[in-house]
């Protein structure tokens, strides 16, 4: 599910800077970066490089259904980093100011201005995170890269539900009717 939305917003990302840029080739890269080694995980400059950085559990309006798995809620911190090279740094700082115009133009992607985004999500919604100095530093620290012009956002929300409860339930007999 993960895969499926931020996939379906690095190609609607794509897709408006080929619009508003004129451009022949992707600019939005799904990837961490830093790989494992230290070494930078971006191969190519001059990309925004769309990062999941956390994930958090929505618990606001959680409903349980008896006999039922209940869904699970997950919100998406997502950051967009901009990665140019040295000769680049202002085109760079157009295309994360393009970024934040995208979001703030369009902060829901739904099947009506999304057509393929998952069946499975119902919608996603963008929210603008705002960071301090201290968070931001403590952010690019456990990123383990050097600190890029970058913006982060909070997707909401992602539900899992894979079914109902299976197995014997009679083991619970004796606790009244709330099975």
């Amino acid at each position: 599910m993960i895969y499926y939305a931020l996939t379906a917003v690095a190609e609607k990302l794509n897709a408006y800077f080929r619009n508003r840029f004129a451009l022949g080739q992707d600019k939005v890269i799904i990837s961490g970066i830093v790989n494992q080694d230290g070494s930078i995980a971006i191969t190519d400059p001059d990309k925004v490089v769309l990062t999941l950085v956390n994930l958090q559990q929505e618990t606001v309006g959680r409903i349980n259904i008896p006999n039922n798995n209940p869904s699970i809620h997950i919100n998406l911190f997502v950051l967009f980093s901009v990665y140019f090279n040295e000769n680049n740094y202002a085109e760079g700082l157009k295309f994360l100011s393009a970024v934040i115009s995208f979001f703030q133009a369009n902060n829901v992607l739904n099947h009506q201005n999304t057509p393929d985004l998952d069946e499975n999500i119902d919608k996603l919604v963008f929210e603008m995170v705002n960071q301090d100095f201290q968070n931001l530093s403590y952010l690019w620290g456990v990123l383990g890269g050097k600190y890029l012009p970058s913006v982060l956002y909070k997707v909401r929300m992602i539900t899992f539900q894979e079914g109902n409860i299976t197995g014997d339930l009679s083991l619970f007999k004796g606790l009244g009717n709330n099975l």
